[in-house]
């Protein structure tokens, strides 16, 4: 369980388990291993959280731009998490402003056109491709899924079956194309998986703060994320078991 809050939280996957990463990947899950949106969200989350408790406006956005740019510094500005930290920030910098009718997609490609402009090496990376390709599809194609799945699915199921759909749309022809396969599963995976890894995530910094705090819930801390950790991986090796296309 600790290799994997590892990976989640830094991107050092080399603690986690070889047959576990093969699964990821194998599943069409490795998005969830690689540092992006979903882990920043998290801690932007829990800052925009303890921000509204103070009844401050301006300390909760003080504290969103520290958490996510602490979360950057500490794992490191890979092409999908300066993509995710760009977003983020140029979306709280409207919302200081005052602009809130500016739209994702837009924001989306100031980012691109900010990140090819200070890294430009980050061009022609895989991740920084996907990345930018998901979220684009994401934010042109979701709410046409949803009103499509929402009338024959719960639409909880249907918001992240859309989403999933939609980042596959665009991520599934560069996928072809760099690593000369594509798992179609992965739309269904993630709708399961990803909830699962954000619990876990959440579970995992509650639980090393109380651990640190009360050290004699060490023992059951670890049981609990271990737990967890073993559905995870189960669930994962079961979708690896998926047909894979493959074009070489």
């Amino acid at each position: 369980a600790g290799g994997l809050l590892l990976a989640l939280l830094c991107g050092a996957r080399e603690f986690t388990e070889e047959s576990t990463r093969n699964a990821f990947k194998n599943a069409g899950l490795s998005h969830i291993l690689a540092l992006s949106g979903m882990h920043l969200s998290l801690f932007s989350g829990i800052a925009n959280f303890t921000g509204k408790k103070s009844g401050s406006i301006k300390i909760t956005y003080l504290l969103q731009i520290l958490s996510i740019s602490f979360f950057a510094w500490f794992a490191g500005f890979s092409p999908s998490l300066l993509r995710a930290f760009l977003c983020s920030s140029l979306t709280i910098l409207f919302s200081i402003t005052g602009i809130s009718d500016i739209k994702t997609f837009d924001i989306l490609c100031m980012s691109f056109l900010i990140q090819s402009a200070i890294c430009p090496n980050h061009i022609h990376n895989a991740g920084f491709i996907l990345s930018y390709a998901a979220l684009g599809g994401i934010t042109l194609f979701s709410s046409f899924f949803f009103r499509v799945l929402v009338g024959i699915s719960p639409s909880l199921a249907s918001s992240s079956l859309s989403t999933s759909a939609s980042a596959q749309i665009f991520t599934a022809p560069v996928s072809l194309k760099i690593f000369g396969t594509f798992c179609p599963v992965g739309v269904i995976a993630t709708s399961f998986v990803s909830p699962l890894v954000t619990l876990f995530i959440y579970s995992g910094l509650a639980l090393i703060l109380l651990s640190l705090l009360i050290p004699i819930l060490q023992v059951p801390s670890g049981i609990f994320m271990n737990f967890l950790y073993t559905i995870i991986k189960n669930l994962v090796l079961f979708f690896s078991k998926a047909p894979v296309w493959r074009i070489y």
